[in-house]
């Protein structure tokens, strides 16, 4: 039994798609992260967050730039941030609901009061998905995943960002072997039974050449599903959105990977992947 949270809504955002909308809300102790709707074409997606900031450092995310790391939002604040909205909102049954940890935060570094969260939500809601995105940090949660969600509609997303070791620690600072985390990713998939997809967003001058292209085939092989994503321009980052998107998915086609082309809802209200921000 979860207990209620002291979260409440401050202020929502609308976006000019007219299905996308950005919700503040305000924990107890006065901390504002950030939640958003989107009643997508064929389910209901509500992208929360984990955690009050972010310190991991990645240059392409607002959080990771400020280092603003405050605390972990327990399992009731996680929760009542999602029912919150549900409230407002009131999503339609015949559209299933995607609770996706995807927002502010490294869920996998608040994994306890995540999985808590996912399990309540489970049983109240059932009959929905759930996904979460991860940079990897942690090898050891992303074998417990499979373990402790095995009975929950669940997809698992692996932020990669680049093939190239050096590229990669220089993007995301947090040094975890690729090789490593694409064996544990293999070992995941094989006791869980349950998709994984990669995530790698184009920055020009970076990470977009077709030698990058053809590293990231070599690195998971054919027939893994790759999402390239459209970076979406952070206050204070100097990273550009790639130029050469085309060429570089057509390089990963050829090389036998499955290659999907995805810009994220919300970025003119700042709610897209890495906008998100937290106070």
């Amino acid at each position: 039994m979860i207990e209620k949270a002291n979260i409440k809504i401050e202020t929502i955002k609308y976006s000019k798609d007219g299905i996308t909308r950005k919700y503040i809300q305000s924990t107890n102790d006065n901390f504002k992260i950030e939640t958003l709707y989107v009643d997508y074409i064929n389910k209901h997606i509500i992208c929360f967050s984990t955690q009050v900031g972010c310190n991991l450092g990645c240059k392409f995310c607002y959080n990771g730039l400020k280092h603003n790391f405050k605390r972990n939002l327990t399992a009731e604040e996680i929760s009542m941030q999602i029912e919150n909205i549900i409230k407002k909102e009131n999503p339609k049954s015949n559209k299933p609901i995607l609770f996706s940890a995807m927002g502010i935060g490294e869920p996998l570094l608040n994994y306890d009061n995540l999985i808590k969260s996912f399990n309540y939500l489970n049983d109240k809601y059932p009959n929905n998905k759930f996904a979460l995105a991860t940079t990897g940090i942690s090898l050891e949660n992303i074998l417990k995943l499979a373990q402790d969600l095995k009975n929950i509609k669940f997809k698992l997303t692996i932020s990669l960002h680049s093939a190239d070791q050096v590229k990669r620690n220089s993007l995301m600072p947090i040094n975890t072997n690729l090789t490593t985390l694409v064996n544990i990713v293999k070992k995941y998939k094989k006791i869980s039974k349950k998709e994984v997809e990669w995530n790698y967003v184009l920055f020009d001058g970076i990470n977009d050449t077709t030698n990058d292209a053809k590293l990231l085939s070599e690195l998971l092989g054919k027939n893994e599903f790759i999402k390239i994503n459209k970076f979406n321009k952070v206050a204070d980052s100097n990273l550009i959105e790639s130029k050469n998107i085309n060429l570089f998915i057509s390089e990963l086609k050829k090389n036998g990977m499955q290659v999907e082309y995805y810009e994220t809802n919300g970025s003119d209200i700042n709610g897209a992947c890495g906008q998100m921000i937290s106070e």
